[in-house]
């Protein structure tokens, strides 16, 4: 039961907890508006995490695309976080993205 919880209290935040490997999935698979609602009102580490693993055209419009959306309301920004979440929960049961390391787990290379 412990595990089931902890599993569920994978927060936005944690996404800088992810692999890079499976940040690039997470990225190429998210809708870009769902994305950029989320980021623009994310914290700066999570932005920069997801951003790096994006090219620097994408990066460029996905920007462009928050800053045209101007001002936003917080539960906007949930909603879309929340759905991206939605979306690495879905990678992880495919087997597309690992959200979380154990402690004692390596990647196989």
């Amino acid at each position: 039961m412990a595990i089931g919880i902890r599993e569920l209290m994978f927060v936005f935040e944690d996404l800088c907890t992810v692999p890079a490997e499976s940040i690039r999935e997470f990225v190429s698979s998210a809708d870009k508006k769902v994305l950029a609602m989320a980021l623009k009102g994310g914290k700066d580490n999570v932005k920069a995490h997801l951003l790096k693993a994006m090219s620097s055209r994408a990066v460029d419009m996905l920007k462009e695309d928050m800053e045209v959306m101007g001002p936003v309301r917080m539960r906007d920004v949930n909603a879309a976080q929340q759905e991206l979440l939605a979306l690495a929960r879905q990678l992880e049961s495919e087997g597309r993205m690992i959200l979380k390391m154990e402690v004692d787990d390596d990647l196989a290379v």
